[in-house]
């Protein structure tokens, strides 16, 4: 029912996500009232909002019909959805895995066989967002070589997508980055699972694999030419510093740009036999930061605007020293530092001046 704002009571629940000048909702339905949203409502001039007809404790208010059970049904097939693609992801990863092994003992590409795994899990997921921030959690250290592989193709085909390509492109942007790495079948299988930094000689093999990997898939026919110089390209940095060819700026194709920043925020975000995983919005500000100029920032933008549609007022978040917080309001400035409410204590804490606190993980 709808209920002007200077009437509500704390224990209220939204029934309808409340919006504002943005795209995203000021706060989300099924949040449950209390004096710090009154006052955020009250700051957008919101002037009346719905609420359920049950209040957070149990009780009721005198209101018709009966919507209750409407978030409750939503949640459920969310989580079907999850479980759903979760087994479709983890299938398509030992396919992969399979096809890996192949290749190792020397056999070709086959690419009716990696399209019949790949294209159907990017049919499973519409804009990805949700898929985006656990996607991580199916990957493990001794196995991160298929997963990686899997997730890359899936990331570089969300943010073709979302910056308007073709479906035909974009599901050449999921081949891209789903055989950017095959060329790691070449290289020694105790280099790929060594645990610790890279000797140089190591190092070596391992930037070979771009080569290897446009020697097993230049005579594929199916691939397009812009496909094959993304898979080559994956490595290369805008500033020069990347590999095999230290190309800057226009030289690297914009398809491969996107494949290299799909490339590295996986990389960040998993846990691999060298390297500890960090949060996904950890990630985005270290590809934003520490890695500037070496990336496309309109790639990067893209991929920080699927994140952060998760990052709405109202919602449970882990920070980086485990405190349990809650999400008050989000600034476009600073999309991955909203300002949040210690659960534990009520202490409101801006982000974006905190630096020495991140978002761990959504709750």
């Amino acid at each position: 029912m709808k209920i002007r704002v200077g009437n509500l009571k704390e224990g209220c629940i939204l029934e309808d996500d409340v919006m504002g000048m943005t795209g995203s909702p000021i706060i989300p339905k099924n949040t449950i009232i209390d004096k710090s949203y009154i006052k955020v409502l009250k700051a957008f001039n919101i002037d009346e909002v719905s609420i359920e007809n049950k209040m957070a404790d149990g009780s009721f208010l005198k209101v018709e019909g009966n919507e209750q059970n409407i978030p409750k049904e939503v949640k459920v097939d969310n989580k079907l959805e999850t479980s759903s693609f979760e087994k479709q992801y983890n299938n398509a990863v030992q396919r992969y895995k399979s096809d890996f092994k192949n290749w190792q003992s020397g056999a070709m590409i086959n690419i009716a066989s990696v399209r019949d795994y790949l294209y159907p899990l990017l049919e499973s997921i519409e804009d990805g967002s949700k898929q985006l921030l656990s996607i991580h959690n199916y990957s493990n250290k001794d196995e991160y070589i298929y997963h990686h592989s899997i997730a890359v193709g899936l990331l570089s085909s969300l943010i073709a997508k979302k910056m308007n390509y073709s479906k035909g492109q974009y599901l050449q942007a999921a081949l891209a980055g789903c055989l950017a790495n095959v060329g790691m079948s070449k290289v020694s299988p105790n280099i790929i699972k060594k645990e610790g930094s890279l000797v140089l000689g190591e190092m070596n093999e391992v930037q070979e694999h771009v080569g290897q990997s446009l020697k097993m898939i230049q005579n594929i026919s199916l691939l397009k030419p812009e496909t094959k110089l993304a898979i080559f390209q994956h490595h290369e940095r805008l500033d020069g510093s990347g590999y095999p060819m230290k190309l800057k700026g226009d030289k690297i194709y914009p398809l491969s740009r996107i494949v290299s920043v799909a490339d590295v925020f996986h990389a960040l975000i998993s846990d691999r036999p060298y390297h500890k995983k960090v949060s996904a919005f950890q990630a985005i500000e270290i590809l934003n930061s520490d890695c500037f100029g070496q990336f496309d920032i309109s790639v990067i933008n893209i991929l920080l605007n699927m994140i952060s549609t998760n990052l709405v007022i109202g919602t449970k978040i882990k920070l980086s020293n485990n405190e349990i917080a809650e999400i008050m309001f989000t600034k476009q400035s600073a999309l991955t530092r909203p300002l949040v409410k210690i659960v534990d204590n009520g202490e409101i804490v801006d982000l974006e001046k905190a630096r020495d606190l991140s978002i761990k993980e959504i709750i």
